[in-house]
């Protein structure tokens, strides 16, 4: 469904690094905090739904919103105030890369996980201001992965 990881520590912007028992402990911190909200950046069909049901699948996240495009994306963000906004590649490349610049500059706070079609999206994701990227056909567990670390790093920024 959703991409491999080539390199998953070189994906993320973030350091988050793995320490021997570290995973058990942030699972456990992720359980004892509210759910972060999330929203969905995505055409609606079958992969804004399945986004929405692998989402579904991890405690620590509560979808607060989903979006069909950047620009509605961008006009309700500051309603609900996500700590991370998932967004699909089946946007174009340019609306992709004006809602991360306008993120990184109007929700700061917010961390931006990208699903790509390729290795130089990838790169280029995160240049426009994306914290992590996967493909967009790597498996459930590599998306839960990746919310997991930006679910980390939101709850760092948040102590």
């Amino acid at each position: 469904m959703l991409g491999a990881f080539v390199q998953p520590d070189v994906w993320y912007r973030s350091k988050i690094g793995r320490r021997p028992g570290s995973s058990k402990m942030i699972e456990t911190t992720l359980q004892n905090n509210q759910p972060i909200p999330t929203a969905v950046v995505s055409r609606p069909g079958i992969m804004q739904q399945s986004l929405r049901t692998s989402l579904a699948a991890c405690p620590w996240i509560a979808v607060v919103a989903s979006f069909g495009d950047g620009l509605s994306a961008l006009n309700h963000l500051a309603q609900f105030h996500p700590g991370i906004l998932v967004i699909d590649s089946n946007l174009l490349d340019e609306e992709v890369d004006a809602l991360l610049a306008a993120v990184k500059t109007k929700q700061p706070a917010t961390r931006c996980l990208v699903l790509v079609r390729s290795s130089s999206r990838n790169e280029q994701v995160l240049i426009h201001g994306a914290h992590a990227a996967i493909s967009r056909n790597g498996s459930a567990q590599e998306l839960q992965e990746a919310l997991f670390r930006l679910a980390h790093d939101t709850i760092d920024r948040q102590t």
